[in-house]
């Protein structure tokens, strides 16, 4: 059959495949799971066989980028139903607030050993153990923010600057059935929380190329190919606040001490990210988010948690950590640090306060990091 080559068409057809996505997320895992070794679905190509579900998702996906300012038709490939929200809403409330480290996974179905059970975390992952690690958290309650396009800077780009089709390539690794599968069935169990697409795109590094409508791009990218699961992205709060997010999910955005006061920090963020329609992933560094005494540039005690991981950085003190873990964390949809160290974890102190947090964090009704 040859395709009507109109816009009206396109997202006619682009309809057709939202309401396609929610009837199959009705489905048991067993039914999603069949055929998992076939081809996988092509994102930049179109089949001339409009008739095939997998032809329909192809030609569909492939107008995401062609699509990429209309966002009626981008909306009508992610929403769910209003029946399914209320159900995410209530296993949200159920299931406490997720609150973990970056780096807790030794592996693919592992984490590290910690004298603190977390909830939570936040990894980069790949296509290869992807399937792994959501069904070995599954198995542990424990609940994810994956990085799916995470690691080092260099793999996307080119002379220095972010590229777009590099990302979208690493993307497209993981069009794959079981992992679609794998996805979806942990968003709907509450597993998983999150994707970030992107680490820090405020700081230079990047090339000075980052903006919020290039972010919302990449999370339409991400939402063509998995419909049901939230995208968010790190960043400074502050970052061009001329510009509105207007199709990602969620921020996490990280305290450290000279972001100011706790609870005005707290106010402006929440603040912000309701004027865009979105949700909050707080974070604390607690490695080098402590006070510092910026005449001597040192990390006296007990006001730090000693010296950081550079100078004159300073780590949180025992008291911070559940002071401010515990005023920021229910404010959001999840809680991170920033990271995993055995030493911080070795002080009886940090424990204990990191402890509170989470017995706080876990008694706190939860919700959904999706945007409003």
């Amino acid at each position: 059959m040859t395709h009507v080559n109109t816009h009206a068409g396109r997202l006619r057809r682009l309809r057709a495949l939202a309401f396609l996505v929610v009837l199959a997320g009705a489905c048991n895992e067993a039914d999603n799971l069949t055929g998992t070794n076939s081809p996988e679905i092509a994102l930049d190509s179109v089949t001339n066989d409009s008739t095939a579900v997998d032809s329909a998702a192809a030609d569909s996906l492939a107008l995401i980028d062609s699509l990429a300012n209309d966002s009626l038709a981008i909306d009508a490939a992610s929403q769910l139903t209003p029946s399914a929200l209320l159900a995410e809403s209530a296993m949200y409330a159920r299931s406490g607030i997720p609150f973990g480290p970056d780096g807790l996974w030794s592996g693919y179905s592992q984490l590290k050993s910690s004298p603190v059970r977390f909830s939570g975390s936040t990894n980069y992952t790949d296509p290869r153990g992807i399937v792994k690690q959501i069904n070995a958290a599954r198995a542990m309650g424990h609940r994810l923010i994956l990085n799916m396009t995470g690691g080092g800077h260099a793999r996307h780009k080119t002379r220095g600057k972010f590229d777009y089709a590099k990302w979208k390539a690493t993307m497209n690794t993981y069009n794959k059935r079981e992992i679609k599968a794998s996805v979806a069935h942990g968003v709907a169990d509450g597993t998983i929380i999150l994707n970030s697409v992107m680490d820090e795109p405020n700081i230079p590094d990047w090339g000075g190329v980052m903006t919020k409508p290039l972010l919302d791009k990449m999370a339409r990218y991400v939402k063509a190919m998995f419909p049901t699961l939230p995208v968010g992205v790190s960043l400074r709060m502050d970052w061009r606040e001329h510009e509105k997010f207007r199709v990602m999910d969620a921020y996490i955005t990280a305290y450290s001490h000279w972001k100011g006061v706790p609870s005005q920090f707290r106010q402006k963020v929440l603040a912000g990210a309701r004027a865009q329609g979105m949700q909050v992933v707080f974070g604390m560094n607690v490695l080098d988010g402590g006070i510092v005494n910026w005449k001597t540039k040192g990390c006296p005690q007990p006001s730090t948690g000693g010296r950081g991981t550079y100078a004159p950085a300073c780590r949180m003190s025992a008291r911070q950590v559940r002071d401010w873990g515990t005023l920021l964390g229910p404010a959001g949809c999840g809680m991170i640090l920033w990271r995993y160290d055995r030493a911080f974890l070795s002080k009886s102190a940090n424990v204990k306060a990191l402890r509170d947090v989470a017995s706080n964090l876990a008694k706190t009704p939860g919700r959904s990091c999706r945007r409003s």
